[in-house]
């Protein structure tokens, strides 16, 4: 099929973006920007806008699997590859060949997009890695904190039997005890609960249970633990 120029109207191919006499661009091209499609892939590449822009609709992959991030880190890369492109090779692959319609900058942008990039993730980093620190710490806490759990109906039978409060260890029937390599060494002292984390766990102070008589029995409070109290479980801060 062929066209008339829009404006010489000399005839052209079907399609043809640019006439080839006057140099008009047609009226019903669609250039396709390659800093707007850069920017839209570092910005939105999770998403996958950039291909849907280039008219590409395997972009719906990118929305399918936006949430593994994957799609974030091929986004990235492909923003970068963009706007490094020179333009004679985008527009003979994006814009069939147009030999108008140059776009500066693109380079020019790519280096404070990077170091915002950049700047961003080290500033994740710094939220992130001390939250995730905590959350290890807390975590391999809770085993201590099992231990002690196991140990408390097993110190208030021994009291039941013995009218007294045990004064080691060795005076309780432990050979169940459920522990873990996170949980140090555990100690009874006058029916006092001390668990201290193993040294690999990289904390310092005990998880300490003292017991008491209450109108219901035997009632335990944890808040004499020595551990700092971010770490501790909620109900001994």
């Amino acid at each position: 099929m062929t066209k008339f120029c829009s404006e010489c109207g000399v005839e052209m191919a079907d399609k043809t973006p640019q006439c080839r006499s006057c140099g008009a661009i047609q009226s019903d091209f669609v250039y396709k920007s390659r800093v707007a499609a850069g920017a839209l892939a570092l910005f939105t590449g999770m998403f996958g806008i950039h291909r849907f822009y280039l008219g590409q609709w395997w972009g719906v992959f990118y929305l399918l699997f936006f949430w593994t991030y994957i799609p974030s880190l091929v986004g990235f890369i492909e923003g970068i590859v963009f706007l490094a492109t020179p333009q004679k090779s985008w527009n003979a692959k994006y814009n069939q060949g147009l030999s108008l319609g140059t776009e500066k900058g693109g380079v020019v942008i790519i280096a404070p997009l990077v170091f915002l990039v950049i700047a961003g993730i080290g500033i994740l980093a710094a939220i992130a890695l001390p939250a995730y620190q905590d959350y290890t710490y807390r975590t391999k806490l809770q085993d201590s904190h099992s231990v002690a759990t196991q140990l408390m109906p097993i110190v208030e039978e021994y009291v039941q039997q013995h009218d007294a409060w045990p004064t080691s260890l060795n005076q309780l029937p432990v050979a169940d005890l459920v522990t873990s390599e996170s949980v140090g060494t555990v100690a009874v002292n006058s029916g006092v609960i001390v668990v201290t984390p193993a040294k690999g766990v990289g904390l310092s102070g005990s998880l300490i249970y003292v017991p008491s008589f209450s109108g219901s029995g035997i009632s335990w409070s944890c808040t004499e633990s020595t551990v700092e109290s971010r770490y501790l479980p909620a109900k001994c801060r």
